[in-house]
């Protein structure tokens, strides 16, 4: 396959159950060269610095926190940046993402959009969404961090908010910031518009980051599924992505869930 991809295993779903700094160890025996990861915050970031230093990893990608330093939502929230009144809490977790993501060296940042909210229509939840969007833009262009957004589905959260791919196109055309991208998830744009194909030739030019996994298990891309991969990493190829690609799958087995990545020389 002439595609030559640059995979970040996601250290959240496909080493679940290991300590997490074993997770980087496991990752770089493997062959891998870079990571990704959901939620790094339980961890010092001294000690994540370390074991990236040790094992010589990429950090690609790290999610914001779920919530700001109070938890107005108990545990439940999924971002903050579309909740009116919730502004100086989403900048709080910013910072704490910068300050993870400089920690690790990562370079991008996905904002969690959070939750949609009894009482408030859409009107009110994009407006708070996007001038969120615009000063976040601002403080990852001081610290050259690119942050990404997401459309997830409805089966993986319910009322999320970045729940469709033109809405998150309209809100990086608003902003217009070199530092706001989208994150193009394969599994997520399936489950959302089926087309996949024509899915990628209109979104690719938006995104920032690409992730992949198979529908509608959330397996290994080459497992029995809805999605063809051959295609996707074809077309990948075809529109000349180079940058990484993670791996947000849960293996259907600790060897098999791994053995595609043989054709790739890793693993």
């Amino acid at each position: 396959m002439p595609f030559s991809a640059k995979f970040a295993a996601n250290l959240s779903t496909m080493f679940d159950n290991a300590d997490f700094t074993r997770r980087f160890q496991r990752a770089k025996e493997l062959g891998f060269e870079a990571v990704e990861a959901q939620s790094l915050y339980h961890l010092d970031p001294k000690d994540l610095a370390a074991v990236k230093k040790q094992t010589g990893l990429e950090v690609a990608l790290i999610n914001s926190p779920s919530s700001g330093d109070i938890d107005y939502f108990g545990g439940q929230a999924f971002g903050l940046a579309c909740i009116p009144g919730q502004e100086i809490e989403f900048h709080k977790s910013l910072l704490k993402a910068i300050k993870y993501a400089t920690a690790v060296g990562c370079k991008k940042v996905h904002i969690l959009a959070g939750l949609k909210q009894d009482g408030l229509g859409e009107d009110d939840l994009y407006t708070a969404y996007k001038q969120n969007m615009e000063s976040a833009a601002e403080c990852l262009e001081e610290h050259n961090i690119l942050g990404v957004i997401e459309p997830i589905c409805f089966q993986v959260k319910e009322k999320y908010f970045m729940d469709t791919f033109p809405k998150a196109i309209s809100v990086i055309s608003e902003v217009g910031s070199s530092n706001l991208k989208l994150l193009l998830d394969v599994f997520h744009l399936h489950m959302l518009e089926r087309d996949v194909e024509t899915g990628i030739k209109k979104y690719l030019k938006y995104a920032g980051h690409v992730q992949i996994s198979q529908a509608p298990g959330r397996r290994e891309p080459f497992y029995p599924g809805e999605i063809d991969y051959e295609k996707v990493f074809a077309l990948l190829a075809e529109m000349k992505y180079n940058g990484h690609i993670g791996l947000e799958y849960t293996p259907s087995d600790a060897v098999k869930g791994l053995a595609w990545l043989k054709r790739f020389q890793i693993v």
